[in-house]
């Protein structure tokens, strides 16, 4: 704050100085740091101070002159003056500067809390892939375990009820609906230890769902989807093509060459619940003249043939490199996105 000096003594001081603005007192109350920064930020202030101590320099040198000890208090008065407004000016310059780092403190938080939310987005995101995988292959290893633990019958009967409710999204029967549901309330008090209680009941809510579907003479909107997602519950690879839904598998046939009657039921369960149109499917073989797989592939047949419409599945051989030995993949032609 600037001191209020009397209209005579600025004019006064200011009349006094104009000879004296081009230089620099040496005396210590102007060689303080407070002092050098005040002549940097308050030059004007500063200029009066120091010319009125050169006033008071030159008053005594006469004697019995007692204006000295008057222009020094107000050389004082104006250094303080310019010290204050000094103070002043580096404050409102520090507070900008803290505003300024505040501002970019904040952008930066909020970039990184928006980065943040991405990367929890997606944490939880693969979280739930990962939690989903890891309960499709808990249900696609029903019929591969004898036994059946405790995270494996939970991840069935969660699928159990899955099914159920879209089920009757789709309009199942209420009986149909309330036995199944009955049977899965049964099966989670009881907790078997056997796979097969559990294995059968997952296939008869498919089926119930696949006998809902097919009152509609073709897939609904988005059933390719749902064929996709339900193949890799149940342990098998889709892909939507152009020609339809491909199911893939290498789980057919068993390391000495017998079929797999575990992968075969699940696949029946597939056929079940998306009960539309033709499959073809095909066994990849290391060539086509070998009698070996030639009965393999019979016995595949024979299999997959045990169903409510034996006609819907046809089967054959390709000689491929794409696929490994014994891979087979069925095409559900019915399946396409429009």
């Amino acid at each position: 704050m600037r001191p209020r000096l009397g209209p005579a003594l600025i004019a006064f001081a200011a009349i006094s100085c104009a000879g004296q603005q081009g230089t620099r007192t040496s005396d210590p109350l102007f060689a303080s740091p407070a002092a050098e920064l005040a002549r940097e930020q308050a030059p004007d202030l500063y200029v009066q101070a120091e010319a009125a101590w050169a006033k008071a320099d030159q008053a005594g040198r006469k004697k019995g002159d007692g204006a000295a000890d008057d222009y020094r208090t107000e050389s004082r008065l104006w250094l303080a003056a310019a010290i204050a407004e000094s103070e002043r000016v580096e404050l409102d310059r520090r507070r900008d500067s803290i505003e300024l780092e505040e501002e970019r403190w904040a952008k930066q938080l909020a970039r990184d809390q928006e980065a943040s939310a991405v990367v929890a987005h997606d944490i939880s995101r693969y979280e739930a892939q990962a939690i989903a995988l890891r309960e499709a292959e808990r249900v696609a290893s029903l019929g591969r375990k004898p036994k059946l633990d405790d995270a494996t019958l939970d991840a069935v009967l969660t699928r159990i009820r899955l099914n159920l409710a879209l089920a009757e999204a789709l309009g199942a029967p209420y009986d149909e609906l309330s036995t199944l549901r009955d049977r899965a309330d049964v099966l989670a008090r009881r907790r078997p230890t056997s796979a097969s209680a559990a294995e059968k009941l997952l296939l008869q809510t498919e089926a119930l769902i696949g006998a809902t579907r097919a009152q509609w003479p073709e897939p609904l909107p988005g059933a390719s989807t749902e064929l996709v997602e339900t193949a890799a519950v149940t342990g098998f690879e889709a892909d939507r093509m152009g020609t339809g839904v491909v199911v893939r598998s290498r789980a057919f046939f068993r390391s000495g060459g017998e079929v797999s009657a575990a992968t075969v039921r699940r696949f029946h369960g597939l056929l079940a619940a998306f009960p539309h149109g033709p499959v073809a499917c095909q066994v990849a073989v290391p060539e086509l003249e070998s009698r070996v797989w030639a009965r393999r592939v019979a016995q595949l047949v024979e299999r997959l043939r045990r169903m409510d419409d034996p006609t819907r599945v046809s089967t054959s051989m390709v000689a491929t490199r794409s696929l490994a030995p014994g891979a087979v993949q069925c095409t559900f032609l019915a399946y396409r996105e429009p």
